[in-house]
């Protein structure tokens, strides 16, 4: 997949995602979350510069996407502050890395306890409200694509770089919430239910 067809993806006309509440086993969807995406303008061309300093030829993909937006939300919650996936601008990704380096300390990691993905790699995104981090590599790891889960750590990468995270994320956001922990929650603005994404659609009408 190229990163124009994330791009369409990302332009999807009235997206939703079908939910069933939390709690629910038989997990029906009796709920329609309407959604939209917050797009930041692209990159300047020094912002783009970093990226290739950071990362060589393993950013070239992200290069694509940061020139034509530096930095998203995805699947805002049009009835709540909720979202489902965050990529941080350029110029937010050496202060995002130190803290997430600094939350994790402060929950008993050290320092040399970390994986060198971990110590060293530049957090450029998260899922809202979770505290978990989108990763990637420098160095030996240029390129590759980890989550930093503070309640399921994984040692071993989740993608090998930035167009099969894309990819997984295009393919079914859902399940790609669901796989990093289902944090997100949806609302129906009138209760207290919390709303897990079972399905995308994209182009509902009405």
């Amino acid at each position: 997949m190229s990163v124009r067809d994330f791009e369409k993806h990302m332009t999807d006309a009235a997206p939703v995602f079908r939910c069933y509440a939390c709690g629910d086993y038989r997990e029906d969807l009796n709920l329609t979350a309407r959604l939209s995406n917050d797009l930041n303008p692209p990159a300047s061309r020094e912002a783009l510069a970093v990226i290739e300093s950071l990362l060589g030829a393993a950013g070239k993909t992200f290069r694509q996407l940061y020139g034509l937006h530096n930095g998203m939300v995805l699947y805002r919650d049009l009835r709540s502050d909720e979202a489902g996936v965050e990529f941080y601008p350029i110029e937010e990704w050496p202060a995002r890395s130190e803290e997430m380096r600094d939350e994790l300390m402060a929950m008993g990691w050290e320092e040399d306890q970390m994986p060198t993905w971990l110590r060293e790699g530049i957090a450029f995104g998260e899922i809202p409200h979770s505290a978990n981090f989108f990763v990637v590599g420098v160095g030996e790891d240029a390129g590759k694509m980890y989550y930093a889960d503070h309640d399921d750590f994984r040692e071993s990468p989740i993608a090998k770089d930035l167009e099969e995270l894309l990819d997984q994320i295009r393919n079914d956001p859902a399940a790609f919430l669901y796989e990093c922990g289902y944090y997100t929650r949806y609302s129906d603005g009138k209760t207290d239910t919390q709303w897990i994404p079972k399905e995308y659609v994209s182009n509902v009408g009405g």
